[in-house]
């Protein structure tokens, strides 16, 4: 049975609060957890054999190459989409051909800030253009973390896609079905899960030692520069059929969207004015009454 990742927070949090399991530090790594009456040695031995196997990729400069991975799945993805149809144009690249820079990562072309006339100091990590509707800005995200609605790369996104008047795309590899059903969709945020995590391809085998069922067990991980037939489904045959009512719902919600980024409003009173069925009817009761009943 799959159980939610903040449940499994909940869960933690609640067995340690009941003295049920103990938490570990190892190789620099902290919260890692064992049932309290597991002897020391085979949880010593565990946490040999996997923290430096965690550390590797979780430290240094491996997430930034974890993060271009999706980005070069994403290139491939847009060209695919180009040379299917030439309407569609796209900003932001990668120099394949050239080799890698010091850090052992190919060097980004990145996509404008600036567009017609509007100015963001957030990056886009690419913009597909050749929809009616407008220019899409798409962010990519390769984290293990599923995405939640408070989680900051929504916030980011659309602060760069409302001040460049462009339409907003997250590409993740996971996110919560609440993320999509109470936010995006109302909001007018197109999204695509990979269900992938991509590695450098030439990681292949630091893939296969995270995936191992009785290591990390990350089964998920696959270390290719080839965009998994899903991913190009999305954009050749789902994007064009989703973005004229998703653009419709975009801009209505534009404004609300963009004071809810910059914190002018949290998330409740976001979810009432996008129309989201998690909303309700927010009303600001004050401070007077907020301390009815609270009085010494």
């Amino acid at each position: 049975m799959k159980v939610d990742p903040h449940i499994l927070g909940l869960a933690i949090m609640d067995l340690l609060a009941r003295d049920v399991i103990t938490e570990h530090a190892h190789s620099g790594v902290k919260n890692w957890y064992a049932y309290k009456r597991i002897q020391p040695e085979p949880v010593a031995a565990k946490l040999a054999a996997i923290a430096p196997v965690y550390r590797s990729i979780s430290q240094g400069d491996f997430p930034n190459k974890v993060g271009d991975a999706l980005e070069i799945i994403l290139l491939k993805t847009l060209q695919t989409l180009r040379n299917t149809d030439p309407r569609f144009n796209y900003l932001g690249s990668f120099l394949l051909d050239r080799p890698k820079n010091a850090q052992g990562r190919y060097v980004k072309v990145e996509p404008p800030q600036t567009v017609s006339g509007g100015t963001t100091k957030k990056q886009a990590d690419f913009m597909l253009m050749g929809f009616e509707e407008g220019i899409i800005s798409i962010e990519c995200k390769n984290y293990r973390e599923w995405l939640y609605p408070s989680h900051t790369q929504i916030r980011e996104l659309i602060i760069k896609s409302y001040e460049t008047n462009t339409l907003p795309l997250l590409v993740q590899r996971r996110i919560h079905y609440s993320t999509i059903s109470n936010f995006l969709v109302p909001a007018g945020i197109m999204a695509h899960e990979t269900l992938l995590q991509y590695y450098p391809e030439d990681e292949v085998a630091l893939a296969e030692d995270v995936k191992r069922a009785r290591g990390l067990g990350f089964t998920d991980v696959t270390a290719s520069y080839d965009p998994h037939d899903r991913t190009k489904r999305f954009f050749t045959e789902t994007l064009p059929k989703i973005v004229p009512s998703m653009a419709g719902a975009w801009a209505k919600n534009r404004d609300a969207l963009y004071d809810f980024a910059l914190g002018k409003q949290n998330i409740a009173q976001l979810y009432t004015s996008i129309g989201s069925p998690a909303g309700g009817k927010w009303k600001n009761f004050g401070e007077e009454a907020s301390l009815e009943g609270h009085e010494e």
